[in-house]
């Protein structure tokens, strides 16, 4: 919900009194003697129209107005922004500073509009202009965390941290500052990639300031190396053109043995260039890096050029509701980038290619924190797939379809006969249902677990041939890994001392099945959704907007109602479908038969968001596996035999 922060707009003007130029005067009147008296009537002055303010408050104003009440009647002798000489310099140095909000890509009229352009020396206009500078230098730090924004309101399917300002705190620490304007900078993210964006964007807002700053040609540069077509060079490995290489990149090597090594180092100022050539990732030093290496784009200036300042704006919004402090160990998966990182401190540990949901079924954006990992996982079926699927089976008798699909009911690890229930009656969401750990688990070997309300999750899967995709956004919600294993092995080796085969072995035949091994610590995770990645150099590259979070995200900002962008939320219309389905149970499942349904994410007890079984209504005959391949499933009123085949027809997991 927006903050809904209340100013008295007016100011009534004491006739004949003289005026002092809050905004714009740089000089104040000589001292002016101040009787004990003027300053008690001061205070109770600022003390009044805190009270007044009250009635029309919200309830993030009142909590504020009820912490001032008591700063001011009990910590603070004196105003902290005004006295009888006019502004003191802390009131001068914090409009300056609210002034310069949008050197932040912040709107200095939303701080500034209702602070008095002058000031009667009278004790109630004093309090007002005391009053609604304390309410700007708040609201300031409310939007600089986040909070001119809720991006919930726009998509269910993304989260901000919690924004919820100190008041007495940050009024205290103004106070106490030599500058309190240092304290409202300090609202700020300080996140090195918030900053590269903030220079990017305060270049094109400012370019006269950058003017002297552009480097120009003394001399005519050399000519670059070129490459002949050779060997494809993976991390790890030598090859005579890495020297070469190195000079063109400007990569020196750590030891001088390591002349020809195609190390870390190397890997990343690869990718680094590759994305100025329009590649998202690249890491492999192949043909196609050599011919970009031997004919480059401007990227540079070109590819810099293409990116707006609204774009730039949008995500260091984005930056703004992540977590200040992201964790020293933590887990990075930018979603547009279909990529996951394990990340300690600035060194990347792990760096994987991700499969994402698709549009539909988007991957949520938000922070947790992950807290186990599950060796040789069970698959609780989702909501969606017990009533579409299992549900109009079960109510007609037809107990053995779980078994044919390799399902069970499991409670308490006891398995219950379906014959138990009467579904005619029974809410088959309560209902849980898993497939066991094997081939056909659409999990996969291992899954990740970081608990939320989601109910996503990352796991490994069999269809290893979709990561060959550029654009990976293919899954129900949650996120599969291309090399979980490796994953599994940096995570438990940097927070419980595993080797590789202390892995190994949670996945030996006789190991146990679904097999939880808690982490010693929680690692965050987060999932983000950054579109503008800012390089040190100043170089912007771009991700497409798959979801389309950036252009609700830039219609918010720009003032659209938040309930007209909300109305096309695919989350909220996932939702009404889910609501629907749950309400009307079988009887509205077996009345859709004839149409082909796709797994749409659902809270489950059975372990998670997501499932991604197709089910198809098919004339095939078949009981199980449906339609042949590339076949298209037939519409039919009659009686139906449904698939529930994951890897049949190119369709998968979650």
């Amino acid at each position: 919900m927006r903050l809904a922060v209340l100013f008295v707009s007016s100011l009534v003007l004491v006739a004949g009194s003289p005026l002092v130029d809050a905004r714009e005067s740089s000089s104040v009147d000589p001292a002016i003697d101040v009787t004990v008296g003027e300053q008690d009537d001061l205070k109770t002055a600022i003390l009044r129209d805190i009270t007044e303010r009250k009635p029309r408050a919200d309830e993030t104003m009142t909590r504020w107005l009820d912490e001032l009440g008591t700063l001011y009647a009990t910590e603070f002798d004196a105003p902290l922004w005004v006295s009888y000489d006019g502004l003191t310099a802390a009131g001068k140095s914090v409009i300056a500073e609210l002034k310069r909000a949008d050197e932040w890509g912040l709107d200095p009229n939303a701080f500034t509009a209702n602070i008095p352009v002058s000031i009667a020396k009278s004790s109630e206009e004093m309090a007002l202009a005391e009053v609604e500078i304390t309410l700007a230098a708040l609201t300031y730090a409310v939007q600089a965390q986040g909070g001119r924004l809720d991006p919930t309101e726009l998509s269910l399917w993304y989260e901000r941290a919690k924004v919820s300002v100190d008041a007495a705190a940050l009024m205290r620490g103004m106070k106490e500052a030599s500058d309190p304007a240092t304290v409202l900078v300090a609202q700020q993210p300080q996140h090195p990639q918030f900053l590269l964006l903030r220079q990017a964007y305060l270049k094109r807002k400012f370019p006269e300031r950058f003017a002297s700053a552009e480097e120009k040609p003394t001399e005519a540069e050399p000519e670059p190396i070129k490459f002949s077509y050779g060997k494809r060079v993976a991390r790890g490995q030598r090859n005579e053109q890495i020297p070469q290489l190195r000079e063109r990149l400007e990569v020196p090597a750590a030891d001088p043995e390591d002349e020809d090594l195609y190390d870390q180092e190397l890997v990343d100022a690869v990718t680094k260039f590759m994305r100025t050539q329009g590649w998202r990732r690249k890491t492999v030093f192949d043909d196609k890096v050599r011919t970009a290496l031997n004919n480059p784009k401007d990227g540079d200036s070109e590819e810099t050029e293409t990116v707006s300042l609204q774009q730039i704006l949008v995500n260091m919004e984005k930056w703004r509701w992540l977590p200040r402090d992201l964790g020293e160990l933590r887990i990075w998966n930018n979603l547009p980038a279909y990529t996951t990182e394990l990340i300690r401190g600035d060194q990347v540990l792990f760096s994987e290619r991700i499969i994402v949901g698709k549009e539909s079924t988007q991957t949520p954006v938000f922070s947790d924190k992950m807290s186990h990992v599950i060796f040789k996982p069970e698959w609780g079926v989702p909501s969606s797939i017990k009533i579409k699927s299992l549900l109009p089976s079960l109510a007609s008798g037809d107990y053995d379809v779980l078994a044919r699909r390799g399902m069970r009911i499991q409670h308490e690890g006891r398995p219950i006969s379906p014959a138990r229930y009467n579904w005619a009656k029974t809410d088959i969401r309560s209902i849980p249902i898993v497939m066991g750990a094997g081939a056909s688990n659409p999990l996969g070997r291992v899954k990740f677990m970081f608990p939320n309300h989601h109910a996503v999750y990352m796991h490994d899967t069999p269809d290893k041939h979709l990561f060959d995709n550029s654009k990976r956004n293919f899954s129900h919600g949650c996120i599969r890994v291309r090399d979980p294993l490796q994953f599994a092995e940096l995570l438990l080796r940097e927070t419980a001392g595993w080797s590789r085969d202390d892995v190994a072995a949670q996945l030996s035949r006789g190991a146990e099945e679904n097999h939880r091994v808690d982490l010693p610590t929680p690692v965050p995770v987060h999932n983000v959704y950054f579109t503008v990645i800012a390089e040190e150099d100043g170089t912007l590259s771009t991700l497409k907007d798959v979801y389309g979070h950036d252009k609700r995200i830039t219609q918010a900002l720009q003032g659209k109602s938040l309930s007209a962008i909300a109305a096309s939320d695919p989350a909220r219309a996932q939702k009404r479908e889910m609501e629907q389905l749950a309400k009307s149970g079988a009887a509205y499942a077996m009345a859709r038969e004839d149409y082909e349904f796709y797994d749409y994410q659902g809270y489950n007890n059975g372990g998670g968001y997501g499932g991604g079984y197709y089910l198809f209504s098919s004339s095939s005959g078949s009981s199980y596996g449906g339609p042949s391949q590339g076949a298209k499933p037939k519409k039919k009123k009659s009686v139906h035999t449904w698939s529930l085949n994951p890897y049949q027809h190119g369709f998968n997991s979650d």
